[in-house]
């Protein structure tokens, strides 16, 4: 491992020096590097993707809405390094696996807001069932440890969704759609600015009847989905802003019993609203602060009374959780090539859980858990070309204390052969849950799970921009994992959560962007992972060895889009006992987009356009070819 990082330097400083003697004007003629999207959650500034040594993708607007899928998993799905598992249909359990990192190791932000359900059993991660694409300007996913920035569960990477802020004169919109398994789906928004005011508003309704979510069930499972979010944003006065930003969310959603086993009365019920207050001021034109207050508060219901199958089952039970943070970041700028970012950051947590069967009832009364933050960047630019950036982070956490991270990230580009080279390392880390710590299986005594991580690759950019491709190695160690086990073989009152495990994940992530002409886009990226469970010898769960995804857009004028969409899951283990083997997929959805007038659109798509039956989970299935077709107004 350390002979690795110190290669890694010594390439570095290599390229640099051999570079800096590089005439400017060479055979390739002058710079053609594409300095690509601004991106802000990888350092908290605002950098260009080609300033950045993390590997970043920026999902557009303008791409979300020619992709015409309905929701932020199916758009993640294609991204390089993340794999998206489902258990039944539209509306059904979803969880995001990122360079190999279980579902919690990767932060979920909406709008810089963390959202997860805290009390989940293995830890508390994000169910993305219910997020669907209404309102978003852009998609910004972080890949490799961000845990110096955001502390625990950023041990893989952050993926942070950022709603649009009004501009401009009043505007309305309104879309509906629909199509297979009877899915109907209305959205309704409004945004725009004054001088000193901007906003933006949006609501949205998705049902659907749904599938059978058990493998060979026949009874029909739908969803309600309800969303409501809005930004508000003052100018208070000169070189300063306040921000106010909300989220609901309300679904509704018939569950089974398990895999293979159908029920015709299960329901499961999910809100979550999420909220934040920011103020931002600019004092100099060296130094700028923000400071933000924000509210993610998450509950999950279980109904199922007895029915024709079980006619003995009555269970009932809910698990809250709520989460409070508060963040004091500090911009300093000290010379042209300097940003140093520092700040403070207070979380607290808090969870209480209901369960009962029949006339047996448990309950977990509100507990909670805070944590301290101080976290330094220096980001410099120094030569030219060269972009390093090197963190660090303390955090105390109010059980097992402080934990210390550490980050150094770098990228050097050859800006007249278009050559990035990039490079990170970095430690993370993941804090129990409240779950984890207080429920009956829970101990106070558990340490976090903890994490090492480096990458390194290159991209290449021919015939400015027309030709576009990288690869890119990733390696994590995950230590101190937390897991059930059985103090006493075999008795349930001795199961407890423990820290258990050790894994590895490795592999490589390759893309491809090729534009022939100007109204054409060919895309591909391929990502091969290899993991290991260290205490087990296993293959970690639901993490496909190979996966492949493909896309062609096409502009066949200035009022028609099309896109061609493949995705290739390959072989994979739906348990970490490695007893039920999941067969390898190829999906293909295609979506079309006509400008009618200038205020109307209409749009369809098929999804799974050959039928292929799959299954991402052992027992579940999936949706097979589905139709939907919608039109937009907006005025």
């Amino acid at each position: 491992m350390k002979k690795k990082k110190l290669l890694l330097l010594v390439v570095f400083v290599f390229i640099s020096l051999f570079d800096a003697y590089t005439d400017e004007e060479n055979i390739y003629g002058k710079t053609n590097y594409k300095i690509g999207e601004i991106v802000v959650t990888a350092t908290k500034t605002e950098q260009y993707q080609s300033e950045i040594g993390s590997s970043t993708t920026v999902i557009t607007s303008e791409k979300i809405e020619s992709n015409g899928k309905m929701f932020v998993e199916q758009l993640l799905q294609n991204v390089p390094g993340i794999n998206v598992t489902k258990s039944g249909g539209t509306g059904s359990f979803s969880q995001l696996y990122l360079r190999g990192g279980a579902p919690g190791y990767a932060m979920i932000m909406i709008d810089g807001i963390e959202v997860k359900y805290l009390m989940e059993h293995d830890g508390g991660f994000f169910d993305f069932a219910h997020l669907t694409i209404e309102n978003i300007e852009r998609i910004e996913i972080i890949r490799g440890p961000q845990s110096t920035l955001y502390g625990s569960s950023a041990m893989t990477g952050v993926i942070n969704i950022i709603t649009k802020k009004g501009d401009g004169k009043l505007k309305f919109d309104a879309s509906f759609e629909g199509g297979s398994h009877n899915t109907l789906k209305g959205i309704f928004g409004l945004n725009g600015s004054t001088e000193n005011v901007n906003y933006s508003f949006s609501a949205s309704r998705l049902s659907s009847d749904g599938i059978s979510s058990a493998s060979g069930g026949s009874e029909k499972d739908g969803c309600r989905i309800n969303t409501i979010l809005g930004r508000l944003g003052f100018k208070l006065f000169e070189e300063s802003e306040l921000n106010l930003i909300f989220r609901y969310t309300d679904a509704e959603t018939d569950i089974d019993d398990g895999s293979n086993e159908d029920d015709p009365n299960y329901v499961s019920e999910k809100k979550m609203f999420s909220s934040k207050i920011q103020f931002d001021q600019t004092l100099t034109e060296k130094w700028e602060y923000k400071m933000s207050f924000s509210y993610m508060d998450a509950k999950r219901n279980y109904n199922d009374p007895a029915d024709s199958v079980d006619t003995t089952e009555d269970v009932d039970s809910w698990y809250k959780g709520d989460s409070k943070r508060f963040e004091w970041q500090h911009n300093i700028y000290p010379f042209d090539n300097d940003i140093i970012t520092c700040g403070f950051d207070y979380k607290k947590d808090n969870g209480s859980s209901y369960y009962r069967s029949g006339t047996s009832i448990s309950e977990d009364e509100n507990k909670s858990v805070d944590n301290k933050a101080y976290y330094f960047q220096n980001q410099l630019n120094l030569p030219e070309n060269l972009f390093t950036t090197i963190g660090f982070r303390i955090d105390d956490h109010e059980l097992f204390g402080t934990e210390t991270t550490y980050k150094l990230s770098t990228a050097y580009i050859f800006k007249h052969t278009g050559t990035r080279l990039k490079a990170n390392w970095g430690t993370g880390f993941r804090a129990p849950s409240i779950y984890q710590l207080y429920s009956f299986y829970g101990d106070l005594e558990l340490d976090p799970e903890k994490s090492e991580s480096y990458d390194f690759g290159f991209e290449q950019i021919i015939c400015e921009d027309a030709v576009s491709f990288g690869l890119t190695y990733f390696h994590n160690d995950f230590k101190q994992m937390i897991g059930g086990t059985f103090m006493v073989p075999g008795d349930w009152n001795s199961y407890k959560y423990a820290n258990i495990d050790e894994s590895e994940t490795k592999g490589i992530e390759l893309e491809l962007a090729i534009k022939p002409v100007k109204k054409l886009t060919i895309s591909a990226n391929y990502t091969s992972l290899d993991t290991e469970n260290k205490s087990t010898s296993m293959e970690l769960a639901r993490r496909p060895e190979n996966k492949i995804n493909f896309s062609v857009n096409y502009w066949f004028s200035d009022k028609c889009n099309t896109d061609l969409g493949i995705i290739y899951v390959g072989d994979s283990w739906s348990d970490n006992a490695n007893t039920q083997r999941m067969d390898s997929y190829t999906t293909v959805d295609i979506a079309a987009l006509y400008k009618l007038t200038e205020n109307f659109k209409v749009f369809g798509r098929i999804e799974n356009l050959f039928d292929e039956e799959h299954h991402d989970v052992h027992g579940f299935t999936s949706l097979g070819k589905s139709f939907y077709v919608g039109i937009k107004a907006s005025f």
